[in-house]
C-alpha cells in the first residue's frame, strides 16, 4: 500500500508531501508527484504524528465501568471488592466473547492514535493477527506479588508487573521485595509505583527498572497518583476502563496536571509504530494534540494498512463503519457486528456506564 500526502504539517512544523509505504515513511519533499494507482490525499491543515504508544492496558477488560468503593489503602482491597462473578455487571460480561472483548480494547487505541499497546494479559491468536487495529508487543508479565506464585528470572523481552499499587506500607515493601527476588532490572517495567517515596525510587533507577504511570487509575482507587516529576524512565498508560481512562488522549491531559505536556508527548512517542493524522487546531503540534478528542483523529495507518479515516480521504478499501462522539468515519473493523453482540450478552444499561462505549 503506497499513500501520498499532500501539503501535511509534520512535527518539526514543515508543510510538505509525504509518502508512506508499509508502516514508513519512504519519501518527504514538496510538490511530490503521484505514482499510478497510489491513492493521494491533500491533508492541507493536518498534523502528522507517529503512532503513540499506550503502555499499559488490559486489553479484554474495557467493557467495564470502573467498579468499586475508593479509595483503598491498595490494590488487594480492591480485588476483594469487586470480584464478585456471579454479580452484575461481572456476571454479563464474562459471559461475552473474549476476542471480540480484545477487539473493542484495540477499537479503544486506535481512536486515540495510539497503535502499540502493551498488553497485561496472555496473549491470543485475535490479537497477535494483522487485522488487529493495534500492535501488541511480546513481553513476559506477572499479575503481581500477591497474586502469582512464579515469575520470570532470565530472558530479554520486557518483563511487567503491578508493584507499588497502594498508599500503604504494603506497597511500599513491593519495591523491597521483588528487589530480593532479583526481579528489578533494565528490562523490567513496574506499573504503578503509587507507594513509591525516595528511597524505593531511588532502587529503581540503581537497578534500571521502569515505572509505567497511571495517574487517572491511581487518583480514582487512591487519590494519590506516583510523584514521577523529575524521575527517569517513565511511561505513561492508560489501564483499563475498570479504574482508568477512556482514551489515552484522556490519560495525557491527566497526566498533564503533573508533569509536562511534552515529557508526556516523548513518554508516549517512544518505539511507536504507524502513524496518525489529525486537524491543525493549534500551531505547536503538542498543544495540538492535547487538545484533541477522540472523533478528531482523521486517519490511522497502522502496520502498513489505513485502519480508520474520515470519510473525506476517500481511501476505497474501507467499508466499514465506525461513529465515534457522532462523527461517523471508515474503518476495516466490524464494530456493529461487536456491539450487537454486547448488547445481547450484557444489555444497554450496564454498557452505558462505560465510557469508551458512550464515546462509540
Amino acid at each position: 500500500m503506497e499513500l501520498l500526502f499532500k501539503n501535511v504539517t509534520t512535527v518539526d512544523a514543515h508543510s510538505i508531501d509525504v509518502r508512506i509505504s508499509g508502516d514508513g515513511i519512504v519519501e518527504r519533499g514538496q510538490n511530490l508527484t503521484p505514482k499510478k494507482k497510489e491513492h493521494v490525499a491533500d491533508l492541507e491543515g493536518h498534523f502528522l504524528y507517529a503512532g503513540l504508544v499506550n503502555w499499559h492496558d488490559h486489553l479484554e477488560m474495557n467493557l467495564y465501568p470502573r467498579l468499586g468503593t475508593p479509595p483503598y489503602n491498595n490494590y488487594t482491597e480492591w480485588m476483594k471488592d469487586i470480584y464478585k462473578p456471579k454479580e452484575s455487571p461481572l456476571k454479563e460480561i464474562e459471559k461475552t466473547d473474549i476476542d471480540y472483548r480484545l477487539m473493542w480494547g484495540g477499537i479503544k487505541n486506535m481512536i486515540s492514535g495510539a497503535t502499540t499497546v502493551y498488553h497485561h494479559n496472555p496473549s491470543r491468536r485475535a490479537n497477535r493477527k494483522d487485522s488487529f487495529p493495534v500492535f501488541v508487543p511480546k513481553i513476559e508479565w506477572s499479575h503481581s506479588l500477591a497474586v502469582e506464585k512464579k515469575f520470570r528470572t532470565k530472558g530479554d523481552l520486557p518483563f511487567i508487573i503491578h508493584a507499588g499499587e497502594g498508599v500503604d506500607e504494603f506497597a511500599r515493601q513491593e519495591i523491597y521485595k521483588l528487589d530480593e527476588l532479583g526481579l528489578l532490572g533494565k528490562n523490567t517495567f513496574i506499573v504503578h509505583g503509587v507507594g513509591c517515596r525516595s528511597p524505593e525510587f531511588a532502587i529503581l533507577e540503581k537497578t534500571k527498572t521502569s515505572l509505567i504511570w497511571c495517574p487517572a487509575s491511581n487518583l480514582y482507587m487512591f487519590n494519590k497518583t506516583a510523584d514521577v516529576a523529575g524521575r527517569k524512565n517513565i511511561f505513561l498508560g492508560t489501564d483499563s476502563t475498570l479504574t482508568g481512562s477512556p482514551t489515552l488522549l484522556d490519560e495525557m491531559r491527566v497526566a498533564s496536571g503533573f508533569i509536562p505536556k511534552r515529557q508526556i508527548f516523548d513518554m508516549v512517542s517512544r518505539d511507536s509504530k504507524g502513524f496518525f493524522i489529525t486537524p491543525k487546531k493549534k500551531d505547536d503540534p503538542v498543544e495540538n494534540l492535547f487538545s484533541l478528542q477522540p472523533k478528531d483523529i482523521s486517519l490511522v495507518v497502522n502496520r502498513g494498512k489505513i485502519r480508520m479515516q474520515d470519510k473525506s480521504i476517500g481511501f476505497p478499501a474501507l467499508k466499514k463503519k465506525i461513529v465515534i462522539q457522532g462523527e461517523e468515519k471508515q474503518t476495516d473493523i466490524d464494530v456493529d457486528k461487536l456491539k450487537m453482540h454486547f448488547e445481547k450478552k450484557v444489555g444497554t444499561k450496564i454498557l452505558e456506564q462505560n465510557a469508551l462505549w458512550r464515546l462509540i
